[in-house]
């Protein structure tokens, strides 16, 4: 068939009259709004015309030639239109076109770039008329190459009737109007709009989008991505929707370039620790800002887990100063941008997506420790050394005589686990047309722990929705409410990924030291308080089982993200909007802890406790966080001269916070049945408030020329009420250019490269987070005693610094984009430099003062890298196969520390000795751990009387390398830098493979070169005989006629003091790959049984399928996340769990 155009374009669809009204009624159902919304586009392109008594065809002719939009008609429609006389000079495109068609019988309609001309209706809203003639369609449609195209929409445009093509690409549409025009499309390829006339055979060959000039979510806007000057990456829809995943993190796991996720523990529905381009703060942290679909959320990564992932459309990650200095002070660890879904003009579309599955534990990251005859055996040969080297006359205690009789024993371990169903069902609603669209998305998600009685519970609900009103008016509106309950699932106060129930020593570790010729259960079955004794030398312990399933904490928290904006379009050029974003949450906690299970290392509980701190617990706490922002932007925007198109972007936004809490402790419970607070007789009660606020003004500017050329400048000042009053504002600019190489004429000859971008920006970012009155002294209540009694009062509480000030990051980046072969193999490398100046941190003062320490701006740090990602398509036809590999090397360095460049630890309050983990000094990276370096032991006294020798060192104790060659270990000239947690490099693969209807997704992810601390490991390695232990420990020192496997010392007492020290035995490589998940599915032919069905997938997946690693243990762990000076440590987190699920995607 022909198309009766002056040229091709792209179309959205419109809707028709009674489906607006379907989509207003959705919206009021679920959103209570009264808004409407309207906005037509503003074209910036002007025209000139002077024509008399010319044709239609003529002038549609010249105003193409002038603004390079397109017509679309039907030759007979043009047949009834008179001849024009018309007069204008730079005229605006719409006032042209109103002109053209005054006193015809036509009417127009803009789509994108394309003129829609059709004839006029007496009523819009009139019904189509029964005696128009209709015809039945049936066609094909094809990619570039031929290859049928499955799930293609094609509808008749302006009304509800459409269908999508089957497997090979074939569709059939009955009842059609000759007259009607059909809408195409499908994500990833150019729509058309085919005018049917009497064409009962039709088919379609669709074009790929060109890449590069796709709308981009970026600061405060889009952009079109062959305009980007700064460093972004981008993930759409299609690259996240095959994923069964319970958080949006595990979305991003190993998709892009300098963006490291890590999983530091298996908490069901805990959110991962971002971060992009490495650590550059110590204490101000190193999280990116997140923005949700324009609204910036407080606070770290865990507080975004409300939100559902079928709710997402896609995410941006801005990652150099140009892309992110818009949001200044927030910005110097990066920003993620989320786009949820929005409504789109087209057929109501419906769709659910469910799966359930299994979690279970990962045998090869499951801690090794000794069995029941192990420990005996262990212990047999503890007395025996005990009486050979100390003169112990005691002998070998019986229980220990006969080792085997205990045979395997207790697997304390294994007790705690069970494999925990996991399941997710989302239903999701769109819909809209020219005046008004809508998207609602709810989720239920439900995830139980592989810790017995922990899990966690998700309710979600999203409402997007535009309308609008007129050509200049568009308005618009969402609501997001979410529900989370967790159980059991909570960690302690002391750090975002520890798991324990008492503040004692984490459940991990104490189930690894539970000897297993203990047994959980008494006679009758019931459960034991905890092992009481019996085994000499080994310390009692509460019983872990007993106290995971009679613990009760639960968490309940509630969130409701809102906005509402109205943006105003006016003089051809300007466009104004204004948006009122809202943040309110809830978090209420009630917990209990029997007396029963209050209780753990070297202490069993009692049952009924008497008063004291060995009665039950209590406590109960609520925190209620509300925060409010306004945005106000004007944009202004023209093209001109042909060659010159501007763009100015000017606002201010402001943002208000306050935070509530309260928290009640009670003790002394009268029996373990009434967990009630008011039960206790004795109540500790404590609350607060905090508030900040911020205020910033913005700007930007992009240029570009000819289209090639490219320049970009922003500026962004804060205020903020968290600084001192001397420097409470702060100004952060950028600027960026960018030359798209590949259009100019000498690349023409290498018709290989299709696109060569070069950019480079430079700019300054900053970090506010420190707390809310660091800056300024405050006060606190404080009892002293007066006449004898004690008396309420008030003191000081901190020393506060007016000269407190930011910290600011000035980042240099230079990037290049490739794309050859027509797109198919897309390179992008990126240099950046970042400079990190004022660095916030607590540093020790005089006692004199009255104080331990004040904040204050102490130093500086460097840090650079290299990121490279490469997308293929390896092959296309029936059999698809593309491929996505990332790479980032990041390097840090410290070049100041305070007045002195003195080295610090992991916090103010720690001070530098042999037992701190990790030092931060000037001339090295952040947070690395420090210690000796171990050196076997001693095997024998000829060992020894070589040295160097410790004041503490026999033979068959450790032995350190004696770094300075005094033939003295000690810990003034002998500790080093022994491990770096920060990765040489993170990378991540994932493939895609298509067949016919089958899928195949593989997503691939790790790091290499950091180390981990196993701190657990370092406690299981304890020689005193006092709990279980690691089956290494059987391999110890005994004789020099029996010196062990050379790496684990004797058991003589009071010879462990230097073994006790930090050293590199305990520091191990944490280089992993990871297949975070694999996704075969399988999308069913369309065919007359469910011809009901828009679409029908079934999948199975894996998440976290293996992990190859040489760390005993989970080696993305870290009890402190990824704090930039004290992050890397193990002390037995929440287990990863890997996940089965089978599920099914539904769209009607």
């Amino acid at each position: 068939m022909q198309l009766h155009a002056f040229g091709k374009g792209r179309v959205k669809t419109a809707f028709a009259t009674h489906q607006t009204w379907l989509a207003m009624k959705l919206t009021a159902i679920f959103l209570f709004l009264a808004f409407l919304h309207a906005g037509a586009n503003t074209y910036a392109q002007k025209v000139t015309l002077s024509e008399r008594n010319a044709p239609l065809r003529q002038v549609f002719k010249a105003i193409e030639k002038q603004t390079g939009y397109s017509f679309f008609y039907n030759n007979r429609t043009l047949q009834v239109a008179g001849k024009v006389d018309i007069q204008v000079k730079d005229a605006s495109l719409r006032d042209a076109l109103d002109l053209c068609f005054q006193h015809q019988p036509l009417s127009y309609i803009i789509q994108d770039r394309v003129i829609i001309v059709s004839t006029k209706e007496a009523d819009p809203d009139r019904q189509p008329s029964a005696v128009l003639p209709l015809v039945n369609i049936s066609g094909k449609i094809t990619d570039a190459d031929g290859n049928p195209l499955q799930g293609v929409s094609v509808f008749v445009k302006g009304k509800t009737k459409g269908t999508t093509t089957n497997a090979d690409g074939t569709f059939t549409l009955n009842g059609v109007e000759e007259t009607a025009i059909l809408q195409v499309s499908y994500i990833g390829y150019a729509p058309q709009l085919i005018p049917v006339k009497n064409n009962t055979t039709i088919n379609i060959t669709l074009q790929k989008e060109n890449r590069q000039e796709e709308l981009v979510v970026v600061s405060y806007g889009l952009q079109k991505r062959r305009e980007i000057v700064g460093a972004v990456a981008e993930l759409k829809a299609t690259d996240l929707k095959d994923m069964p995943v319970g958080t949006f993190a595990e979305k991003l796991q190993g998709k892009l370039p300098g963006v490291q996720l890590g999983q530091t523990t298996g908490r069901p529905g805990q959110s991962m620790d971002f971060r992009i381009r490495g650590a550059a703060s110590i204490s101000a942290g190193n999280s990116p800002l997140i923005v949700i679909d324009g609204l910036p959320i407080t606070g770290n990564t865990d507080g975004v887990n409300n939100i559902n992932p079928d709710e997402i459309e896609g995410f941006t990650v801005l990652k150099d100063a140009a892309a992110t200095a818009l949001y200044g002070s927030r910005a110097a660890n990066g920003v993620i941008m989320i786009t949820t879904k929005k409504g789109k003009a087209g057929v109501v579309k419906i769709d659910f997506n469910a799966y359930t599955g299994v979690a279970t534990s990962m045998k090869n990251l499951k801690p090794e420790v000794m069995n029941a005859t192990e420990l005996a055996t262990y212990m047999k040969g503890f007395y025996e050394d005990k009486i050979k080297y100390e003169g112990y006359t005691g002998g070998v205690p019986a229980e220990y005589q006969n080792p085997e009789q205990y045979g395997a024993g207790t697997d304390w371990y294994a007790l705690l686990l069970r494999n925990a169903p996991v399941q997710s069902y989302s239903l999701s609603l769109s819909g809209g047309s020219e005046k008004a669209s809508v998207s609602v998305v709810g989720g239920y998600f439900n995830q139980e722990g592989i810790l017995k009685n922990s899990g966690y519970k998700r309710f979600s609900l999203r409402i997007n929705a535009e309308f609008n009103l007129n050509k200049f008016i568009k308005v618009g509106a969402s609501l997001a409410p979410s529900l989370q309950l967790e159980h059991n699932n909570r960690q302690s106060t002391s750090s975002s990924n520890a798991f324990n129930f008492d503040g004692q020593r984490q459940i991990i570790a104490s189930t690894l030291m539970m000897p297993p010729m203990a047994s959980p259960y008494n006679p009758d079955g019931s459960l034991t308080l905890g092992y009481a004794g019996g085994f000499s030398n080994l310390f009692t312990w509460a019983n872990p089982l007993r106290q995971i399933l009679e613990v009760n904490d639960d968490v309940t928290r509630t969130r409701l993200l809102s906005s509402v904006y109205a943006e105003f379009r006016f003089l051809d050029n300007f466009s104004f909007r204004s948006t009122v974003y809202g943040d309110i949450g809830n978090l209420t906690r009630k917990k209990f802890i029997p007396s029963t299970s209050l209780g753990g290392f070297n202490n069993v509980p009692i049952d009924n406790a008497p008063p004291g701190n060995k009665s039950a617990l209590g406590e109960a706490g609520t925190s209620n966080n509300y925060s409010w922002i306004n945005e106000n932007i004007l944009t202004w925007q023209k093209d001109f001269a042909g060659d010159h198109s501007l763009k100015v972007l000017a606002g201010f936004t402001t943002q208000h916070a306050n935070d509530y809490t309260t928290n009640i402790i009670g003790r002394d419970y009268p029996d373990n049945k009434i967990p009630y607070i008011n039960a206790a007789a004795r109540v500790t009660a404590t609350s607060g408030s905090q508030a900040w606020a911020l205020l910033s003004y913005l700007g930007s500017v992009d240029y570009s020329f000819k289209g090639k050329y490219l320049l970009r400048g922003s500026v962004r000042r804060d205020g903020s009420s968290r600084f001192g009053f001397d420097n409470r504002y702060g100004t952060f600019p950028s600027a960026g250019i960018g030359w798209i190489v590949s259009d100019e004429a000498f690349m023409k000859k290498v018709p290989v490269i299709s696109y060569f971008k070069v950019r480079a920006s430079y700019g300054i970012t900053g970090n506010n987070e420190i707390g809310n009155y660091t800056s300024i002294p405050t006060i606190s209540s404080a009892n002293y005693v007066f006449g004898g009694t004690l008396a309420p009062g008030a003191a000081q509480g901190n020393l506060g610094n007016s000269l407190l000030s930011w910290e600011k990051q000035k980042q240099l980046d230079i990037g290049a984009d490739f794309g050859f072969f027509h797109d198919r193999l897309l390179f992008t490398y990126d240099y950046y430099h970042k400079y990190t100046d004022g660095l916030l941190y607590q540093v020790n003062v005089p006692r004199s003062s009255g104080f331990a320490n004040i904040q204050t701006n102490i130093g500086t740090i460097k840090s650079w890298g290299h990121e490279f990602s490469v997308t293929s398509k390896n092959m296309v036809g029936k059999f698809e196969w593309s491929t996505n590999f990332n790479i980032t090397f990041d390097r840090n360095l410290v070049t100041k520390l305070g007045i002195n460049d003195a080295p610090i630890a992991s916090s103010p309050s720690v001070a530098l000795s042999e037992f701190t983990d990790w030092r931060t000094a000037v001339g090295q990276p952040l947070g690395q751990f420090y210690g000796y370096i171990f050196d076997g032991v001693y095997r024998n006294q000829s060992e020894l009387d070589k040295g160097p020798k410790h004041s503490t060192s026999q033979v068959g104790t450790v032995r350190m390398k004696d770094l300075n060659g005094d033939g003295i270990i000690d810990a003034a000239n002998d500790r080093t830098w022994i491990g770096n947690p920060n990765p040489d490099f993170i990378f991540g693969f994932t493939n895609n493979f298509r067949y016919q209807g089958f899928d195949l997704g593989i997503v691939v992810s790790g790091t290499y070169g950091n180390e981990l601390k196993n701190s657990m490991e370092e406690s299981l390695y304890n020689m005193d005989g006092v709990f279980n232990g690691p089956k290494e420990l059987l391999q110890r020192w005994r004789s020099e006629a029996d010196p062990g496997n050379g790496r684990i010392q004797r058991t003589l007492a009071g010879s462990t003091v230097l073994s006790r020290s930090d050293n590199s035995m305990f520091i191990h490589d944490a280089s992993h790959l990871t297949i975070n998940n694999i996704t075969l599915g399988y999308t069913f032919k369309k065919s007359s049984y469910f011809n009901f069905l828009r679409n029908l997938r079934v999948y199975a997946g894996v998440q976290n399928a293996f992990i190859f690693t040489s760390y005993p243990g989970n080696p993305e762990t870290s009890y402190n996340g990824l704090n930039g000076i004290s992050q890397g440590e193990d002390i037995g987190a929440y287990p990863v769990a890997r996940t089965y699920t089978f599920g099914l995607n539904v769209g009607f």
